[in-house]
C-alpha cells in the first residue's frame, strides 16, 4: 500500500507539473510562432498557449484533493496555522519582489532574478536563525493573520468607502503601502479598483479562502454526509452546481467578489470527494476502458474544454465551466491507475519536477516573462521558439531556487508541528452553518439591493450610447442628466480588449510606456473637470460595473454631465470597449444616514423598497431559485442524518 501512496501522488505531481506548463504557456508571447502555421491550423496551434484557466481548474482538484486526503478532520486553528506557513513565505517573497517591480517595470532580467534571490535568502535567514530558534513559527503565522484581519477592516470598511479619485490623491507611501498590504494578505476582493501587483495571483485568493473555511464549513458537511443515505448524498451533490452557479452570478455584482470566481469552489469539492472515494477504494479502470486514458485523447478533452469555454460567455461560460468539472475529476480519479498510458505520460520526470516546484514557479513566472520581454521581443518564429524555451529555462532555475531557498521550509516547520493536527471526533457545525448561510443572504440583499451599501440607491440610464465603443486613438464621450442629488459614482461596462483586437498597424509594443485608461467628468457647460481617474488597462479585464467614483455632489438632480474616456500612452498592447448592450449604466448617490435613522417611516420605506428592487429584478429571483435545494438539502442533512 505503500508504495502504490507514492505512485498516486507522484502521478498527481505530474498532472499539477502538466497544469503549470499550460499556465506557464497562456502568459508567453507566442504570436510569431503561432502565426507560422496556416490559418486554418492556428486556433489548434493557439489552444497550447492560451489554457491557463484549464490549468488552473486542475490545481484547485488537486487542491480539494489533498486537503481531503491528508486532513479528514482537523483541528481549525492548526490546520490554518499549517497551510498558511505553507503558502505565504514564498508568496510574501515575491509579493516584495513584484512590488519592487511595479515601481521600476523596466528593470533588467538579470536584476530581477538578483531582487527575487536576495530576498528569499533573506527570508531564510530570518527564518532559519530568528523564527525557529526561538521558536517563533506559530506566533508569527497568528501575528500575520492579525495583520489580515487590520487590512481587512482598512481597505474593506474604510479604503472603500472612498471614491478611487480621494485614494489617487494619498501620500505616495500610504497608497503603495495600501495596495502592497491587500496584495500580500489576499484581501482585494473587499474592493474593487485596487490593483493586483500580479495578474496571475487571483487565483491564490479563493485558494486561502477555501483553506479558511475548510475545516469549519467542508469536513463536517462532509463527515455528515458520509453517513447520510446514498439517495441523499446524490441530490446534495447535484445541488452544488446551481448553488454555486447561482453564487458567480451574485459576486460579480458586489464590489471585487467576482475575484473569486466563486464556481471554481466546484472543483475543490470534487476533490474533496475524490479523495474520499481514493480512501475507500484503489481506483481501477476495466480493461476495454484503459484505451480511453491516454494521452492523445486527454489532449482531444482538452482542446474540447478550451473551444467550449472560449465561445461562450456571462451565464453560459459559467455552467460551461461548471459542467467540465465532471470529466476533469473523472480524469484525476482514474489517472491514479498506473497502468494507463496516460498515468505513465503524467508521471513523466520532466512533469513531476515542475509539480514538486510548480507553487514557487507559479508566483515566479510572470515576473521572467517581463524580464524576458525587456530583454527582446520576438519577431520571428525561429526567435519566438527561442523566447519560450529561454524564458522557460529560465523560470524553472529561479523557480527552483525559490523552492530550495524558502519553499522548503514549511517541511521542516511540519516535521516540528505535525502533532499540532489532531483528528476531532466531535466539533459544533450549527455555528459556522448559519455564519455561512447568513453571509450569503447578506451578499444577496447587498448584491441587488445595492452593490455598494445600505444608505445608497442606484439609478440606471438607457441610450447613452448608440452601441458598444472601441476606445483606443480618440477619446469617447457621452453625456447624462443626474435622475437624483448626492450623486458619488458612475457604474458602466468595460472591457480589456487585446491580442487580434488589436489594429493592424500596431506593430510594435513599447515597454517603457505605461499605457493608461481615463475617465473624467464634468458639468455641462463648464470648463473644469470635475473628478479624473487613470487606470491600468490590465487591471479592468471584464468588468460589468466599472466603478468611476468622485466627491459626492449633494446638488446633482437636474443637472447634466459630460464623461470623457480616453487612452493616455496608447503602445497598442490594448483597447477597452465601452458596452452598453449587456449592462446600463448607473449612478450611485448616497442617502444620509442620519436623515433615515431618526425618520423611522424614511427608514421602512427605504427597506421596502431594497425588498421591491430585490424582488421585481429577475436575476435576483433566478439565483434564490438556484440556491434553494442547497439551502433545503443541507437541512435535511444538519437535521435527519
Amino acid at each position: 500500500m505503500k508504495d502504490t501512496q507514492k505512485l498516486r501522488f507522484d502521478v498527481l505531481d505530474g498532472l499539477r507539473g502538466f497544469a503549470m506548463v499550460l499556465v506557464f504557456l497562456n502568459h508567453i508571447d507566442s504570436i510569431p510562432f503561432v502565426q507560422s502555421f496556416p490559418e486554418k491550423i492556428q486556433p489548434y496551434i493557439q489552444f497550447f498557449f492560451s489554457s491557463g484557466k484549464i490549468g488552473i481548474s486542475f490545481f484547485f482538484i488537486l487542491s480539494g484533493f489533498l486537503m481531503g486526503y491528508l486532513y479528514k478532520n482537523p483541528q481549525p486553528a492548526s490546520f490554518i496555522k499549517k497551510r498558511y506557513a505553507r503558502i505565504f513565505p514564498p508568496y510574501l517573497t515575491m509579493v516584495v519582489a513584484m512590488t519592487l517591480f511595479r515601481q521600476y517595470p523596466e528593470l533588467s532580467l538579470l536584476l530581477r532574478i538578483l531582487v527575487i534571490v536576495t530576498i528569499a535568502l533573506s527570508v531564510r535567514i530570518v527564518w532559519t536563525h530568528v523564527v525557529e530558534k526561538f521558536k517563533l513559527g506559530p506566533k508569527l503565522i497568528t501575528f500575520f493573520l492579525f495583520i489580515q484581519a487590520v487590512t481587512f477592516i482598512w481597505y474593506g470598511f474604510f479604503v472603500m468607502r472612498m471614491p478611487a479619485a480621494w485614494f489617487a490623491g494619498l501620500p505616495f507611501l500610504l497608497r503603495e503601502g495600501t495596495i502592497t498590504a491587500a496584495n500580500a494578505t489576499l484581501t482585494l476582493p473587499l474592493g474593487d479598483y485596487l490593483p493586483l501587483i500580479d495578474g496571475v495571483y487571483w487565483s491564490l485568493i479563493p485558494e486561502v479562502l477555501f483553506y479558511l473555511i475548510y475545516p469549519f464549513i467542508f469536513t463536517p458537511l462532509v463527515n455528515k454526509l458520509h453517513n447520510g443515505h446514498r439517495l441523499l448524498k446524490t441530490a446534495f451533490i447535484l445541488s452544488l452546481f446551481p448553488f454555486f452557479l447561482s453564487l458567480s452570478i451574485m459576486f460579480k455584482h458586489v464590489r471585487g467578489l467576482g475575484m473569486l470566481f466563486i464556481e471554481y469552489f466546484l472543483y475543490f469539492c470534487a476533490g474533496i470527494l475524490i479523495s474520499r472515494l481514493v480512501h475507500e477504494k484503489k481506483p481501477t479502470i476495466q480493461l476495454w476502458a484503459k484505451s480511453i486514458f491516454n494521452p492523445y485523447l486527454f489532449f482531444l478533452l482538452l482542446l474540447i474544454a478550451h473551444i467550449t469555454q472560449s465561445s461562450y460567455s456571462g451565464i453560459q461560460n459559467t455552467v460551461i465551466k461548471l459542467l467540465w468539472v465532471i470529466p476533469f475529476g473523472v480524469i484525476v480519479y482514474f489517472i491514479i491507475d498506473e497502468t494507463t498510458s496516460l498515468h505513465k505520460f503524467i508521471s513523466h520526470k520532466f512533469f513531476t519536477f515542475i509539480g514538486t516546484i510548480s507553487f514557487s514557479m507559479y508566483i515566479v513566472h510572470t515576473s521572467m516573462v517581463d524580464g524576458m520581454h525587456n530583454v527582446f521581443r520576438p519577431k520571428l518564429p525561429i526567435t519566438n521558439i527561442l523566447f519560450i524555451v529561454s524564458t522557460l529555462i529560465i523560470t524553472i532555475g529561479v523557480s527552483y531556487l525559490l523552492h530550495i531557498i524558502v519553499e522548503r521550509l514549511y517541511f521542516k516547520f511540519k516535521e516540528e508541528k505535525s502533532k499540532e493536527l489532531k483528528d476531532v471526533v466531535k466539533r459544533p457545525i450549527y455555528v459556522p452553518v448559519i455564519i455561512f448561510l447568513g453571509s450569503i443572504v447578506l451578499i444577496f440583499f447587498t448584491a441587488y439591493s445595492s452593490q455598494f451599501n445600505f444608505f445608497s440607491l442606484q439609478k440606471k440610464y438607457d441610450n447613452v450610447i448608440p452601441s458598444s465603443i472601441s476606445i483606443l486613438d480618440e477619446p469617447y464621450t457621452f453625456s447624462f442628466t443626474a435622475q437624483d442629488d448626492n450623486m458619488g459614482i458612475i457604474l458602466v461596462h468595460l472591457t480589456n480588449a487585446v491580442g487580434d483586437a488589436l489594429p493592424k498597424y500596431a506593430k510594435k509594443i513599447d515597454p517603457n510606456k505605461h499605457q493608461r485608461f481615463q475617465i473624467r467628468m464634468k458639468e455641462v457647460g463648464t470648463n473644469e473637470w470635475y473628478a479624473s481617474q487613470d487606470t491600468a488597462p490590465g487591471e479592468i479585464g471584464n468588468s460589468s460595473s466599472y466603478p468611476f467614483g468622485f466627491p459626492v455632489i449633494p446638488d446633482s438632480k437636474g443637472k447634466s454631465y459630460l464623461v470623457e474616456m480616453s487612452m493616455k500612452d496608447i503602445d497598442y498592447s490594448s483597447k477597452i470597449i465601452f458596452n452598453k448592450d449587456a449592462y446600463q449604466m448607473t449612478t450611485v448617490h448616497q442617502i444620509p444616514k442620519q436623515t433615515l435613522l431618526k425618520n423611522p417611516v424614511q427608514l421602512l420605506s427605504h427597506l421596502g423598497d431594497k425588498f421591491q428592487t430585490i424582488w421585481t429584478n429577475p436575476e435576483a429571483r433566478l439565483v434564490a431559485l438556484c440556491v434553494m435545494p442547497f439551502f433545503l438539502l443541507l437541512f435535511v442533512l444538519l437535521y435527519v442524518s
